[in-house]
C-alpha cells in the first residue's frame, strides 16, 4: 500500500509546473541549492574554530552551541512556516478508496520527513558533531548530542507544518504565531530577555540521554497532533461545508467610492482569499523587524547608505512583491476584465492606491525605529516618497508586460510561476536607482541632500501621474492580447 502511494505521489510531483520550467529556472535553483548546501557544510566544518575564536574564555565549545540552539529553532521555524512547501499527496482522493484512513496519514507525515529543509540542518549538524561533539562528549556523547540535534529538527518540521495547516483555516493563529516570534525577537534586542540564556538553560543538556527522550517525546506528541488534526478533517461532507463557507470579506467603505473604489474592493478580496497572495501578507509582516539588523548594529553598517536601502524596502515590501505581478495575479480571469466597460485608467489606478495605501501601513511601521535614531525619520520618509512616486509607476508600467499565469491556490514557496526576466530587471529601478541618487549626495558627505533628492524625484514623478497612467494604460492597451494568449496557456 505505501508502495502505492509512493508511486502516485512521486508522479504527481513530476508532473507538476516546476519540472516544466525552462532551463534559466532549473539552472538558477540547482545554483541556489548546490551554493546553500555547499555553505551548510563549511559551517558545520568550520564551526569549532568559529566558536572557539569568537568565546576565548570557554574550555568548552558545545555548552557554547547550546546558547544559540534556541535562536536556531525560532528562525528555522519561521523560515519553514512561510517557505516549506505542504506533501504534495491529496488526501481527498482516496477516501472512497478501500483504504484506511490511518495509512494514508501516516505515510503524509512519514514522507514529508524527506525534504530540502530537513536535509540542510544535516549538512552543519553532522560535521559539527565528529569535529566538535564527539572529540568533547566521548563517542556515546556526541552521539546522543547527535540524535538530540536530529530529534529537534523533526520537531521543528511537524510543529511548522501542524501551524500552516491550522493557519489555513484560523488566520488568527498565524497571527499568534508570527506575534510571538516578532515579540520575542524585539524584547531579545531590546535587552529586555536573553534568548541566550534561555537557550542555555534548556539546551545545556543535548549530550544526555533522558533529554534525548524527552525531545522523542516532544516530537511523537505533535506527531499525533497532526495525525488527530487531519483525521478530524478528513471528511469530504466537512470539506464541502468549508468550501460553502467561502471567505466573505466586505469592504463597503471603499465600495462607496466609484469605480475605482470597487477594483479595490475586489483586489483585497483577492489577496485575502488566496494562498500566494496571502503568503505575500506574511512576508510583509515577517520583515517588519528586518531592519533591526541594521539599527542594532550601526558599527558593522556605518553611514546612511545601508539605512536608505532598509528604508526603501522596508517602507516597499510589500509593494514590491506584490506590485511585480500587478496583472498577473488576475490571470486566470483575465478575459473578463478585457470585456469590461471601465476606462483602463482606472483599473491602474486602483492598483496604484492599493500599492499606495500598503506603502502607507508600512511607512507608519517603520517609524518605531526612531527608537533607534531619529535619522529614521528622515530615511524613511524620504524612501516612502521615492517608493509611492517612483516605485509605484515603475511596477505598474513593468505589469503590463506580465504574459505567464499564475495559480493563486499555490503557495510562494520554490513558485516561480509568473516570473521573467521582467521580475529581475525590475529590481534595478527599484533599489539600486534611489542608492545612486543618494550616493551622489553621500560621497560629498550630503546625506540629507541626498535624502531630499530622493523625495523630491518621488514629489516630481507624482506630479506627472497623470501622464504616467495614460502611458502605462496606452502600453497596455498595445500588449493586452498577448497578455491574454499567454495566460491562457496550462
Amino acid at each position: 500500500m505505501y508502495a502505492t502511494l509512493f508511486r502516485h505521489q512521486w508522479r504527481k510531483a513530476i508532473r507538476t509546473k516546476a519540472f516544466s520550467q525552462g532551463w534559466p529556472i532549473k539552472v538558477l535553483i540547482g545554483f541556489l541549492v548546490v551554493y546553500f548546501g555547499l555553505s551548510f557544510l563549511a559551517l558545520g566544518f568550520l564551526l569549532p574554530e568559529i566558536i572557539k575564536e569568537t568565546n576565548l574564555e570557554a574550555s568548552l565549545i558545545t555548552p557554547v552551541f547550546g546558547q544559540f540552539v534556541l535562536y536556531y529553532v525560532l528562525v528555522d521555524l519561521a523560515m519553514r512556516f512561510f517557505l516549506q512547501d505542504l506533501n504534495v499527496l491529496t488526501v481527498q482522493h482516496y477516501l472512497l478508496q478501500p483504504i484506511k484512513k490511518s495509512k494514508v496519514i501516516n505515510y503524509l507525515l512519514g514522507s514529508s520527513i524527506f525534504n530540502f529543509f530537513n536535509l540542510f540542518p544535516l549538512l552543519f549538524i553532522v560535521p559539527f558533531a565528529f569535529r566538535g561533539a564527539i572529540p568533547e562528549l566521548g563517542m556515546t556523547g556526541g552521539i546522543t548530542w547527535l540524535i538530540a540535534m536530529v530529534l529537534l529538527v523533526m520537531a521543528d518540521h511537524f510543529l511548522a507544518i501542524y501551524i500552516k495547516r491550522v493557519a489555513a483555516v484560523k488566520q488568527m493563529v498565524f497571527i499568534a504565531f508570527a506575534a510571538t516570534v516578532a515579540l520575542l525577537f524585539v524584547a531579545n534586542a531590546l535587552e529586555w530577555i536573553s534568548l541566550r540564556d534561555w537557550s542555555s538553560l534548556v539546551f545545556g543538556s543535548l549530550g544526555t540521554w533522558w533529554f534525548v527522550l524527552v525531545i522523542m517525546m516532544v516530537v511523537l506528541g505533535i506527531y499525533m497532533v497532526n495525525f488527530r488534526f487531519l483525521l478530524a478533517n478528513s471528511h469530504i461532507d466537512k470539506w464541502k461545508k468549508q468550501g460553502g463557507e467561502a471567505a466573505t470579506q466586505n469592504f463597503d467603505f471603499l465600495e462607496f467610492k466609484g469605480v475605482i473604489g470597487t477594483m479595490m474592493s475586489n483586489e483585497l478580496k483577492l489577496i485575502l482569499r488566496n494562498k500566494r497572495t496571502k503568503s505575500i501578507l506574511m512576508i510583509t509582516a515577517l520583515f517588519g523587524a528586518y531592519g533591526l539588523l541594521f539599527y542594532m548594529q550601526p558599527e558593522q553598517y556605518p553611514g546612511m547608505g545601508w539605512l536608505v536601502f532598509v528604508g526603501i524596502f522596508m517602507t516597499g515590501i510589500f509593494m514590491i512583491n506584490y506590485g511585480q505581478f500587478m496583472v498577473g495575479w488576475e490571470s486566470s480571469y483575465f478575459d473578463g476584465i478585457l470585456t469590461r466597460a471601465y476606462p483602463m485608467e482606472s483599473f491602474f489606478r486602483a492598483k496604484f492606491w492599493l500599492l499606495v495605501s500598503s506603502s502607507v501601513i508600512t511607512y507608519v511601521i517603520s517609524l518605531a525605529y526612531i527608537y533607534f535614531t531619529w535619522d529614521a525619520l528622515w530615511i524613511n520618509t524620504a524612501s516612502f516618497i521615492y517608493n509611492i512616486g517612483v516605485n509605484s509607476f515603475v511596477l505598474l508600467f513593468a505589469s503590463t508586460y506580465q504574459k505567464k499565469r499564475i495559480d493563486l491556490s499555490k503557495g510562494s514557496a520554490f513558485n516561480y510561476q509568473g516570473t521573467s526576466a521582467v521580475q529581475f530587471l525590475v529590481a534595478i529601478p527599484l533599489l539600486v536607482l534611489p542608492i545612486l541618487l543618494f550616493q551622489a549626495f553621500n560621497v560629498f558627505d550630503k546625506p540629507y541632500y541626498g535624502l531630499a533628492a530622493m523625495a523630491g524625484a518621488g514629489l516630481l514623478s507624482l506630479a506627472f501621474s497623470k501622464y504616467w497612467f495614460k502611458e502605462i494604460s496606452k502600453n497596455f492597451k498595445e500588449k493586452k492580447y498577448r497578455n491574454a494568449a499567454g495566460f491562457r496557456e496550462a
